[in-house]
């Protein structure tokens, strides 16, 4: 018996169960695109800074960027606005150098060696997505529709300096 309880979800987003799956353990899939979709070129910019976020807010790479950080500071102790300099200029740089390291190619999974070649230069955008139960849609596709469901929320810390005089990383919300 159907009930509020067990009902099915009113957008519907979890993983097709009867397709061969070939989910990465570092970006699970999730959610399901609307209609479809339009392919589009990413500039240089958008890749490296599309590149520089996945790396730098990875679990599986945290480990890396460790020793990442290990290996640049040669026993000296940089401030924390100095690793987190390097860290946001030179480890996208860096990763590829170290995972594509032939001595320890063998250790390294599918996905890291994934990661280390960057993103495709080929971009897909959707008009609408269904994900975490939610379905958003795009400015020109919800033109018309009594419901507005466009835009995106989201709560994030992140570190910035405050001026140029002074250079100290502060969190920001």
């Amino acid at each position: 018996i159907e009930s509020r309880v067990n009902r099915p979800k009113h957008v519907n987003d979890g993983p097709n169960l009867n397709e061969a799956s070939e989910m990465s353990s570092v970006f699970p899939t999730q959610g399901k695109p609307i209609g479809g979709s339009e392919t589009f070129t990413l500039t240089q910019l958008e890749k490296t800074q599309a590149h520089r976020y996945v790396l730098l807010n990875c679990a599986a790479i945290k480990l890396l960027i460790r020793d990442y950080i290990r290996r640049s500071s040669k026993g000296r102790r940089p401030s924390a606005t100095e690793v987190e300099r390097r860290v946001n200029k030179e480890f996208p740089d860096w990763f590829p150098k170290r995972i594509m390291n032939p001595d320890i190619t063998n250790t390294i999974s599918t996905d890291l060696e994934f990661l280390a070649q960057g993103p495709c230069p080929d971009a897909r955008r959707f008009t609408a997505y269904n994900i975490n139960g939610f379905k958003f849609r795009t400015l020109s596709k919800e033109q018309g529709s009594q419901t507005q469901n466009s835009g995106v929320f989201l709560i994030s810390d992140t570190s910035c300096i405050a001026s140029n005089t002074n250079r100290n990383a502060r969190q920001a919300d």
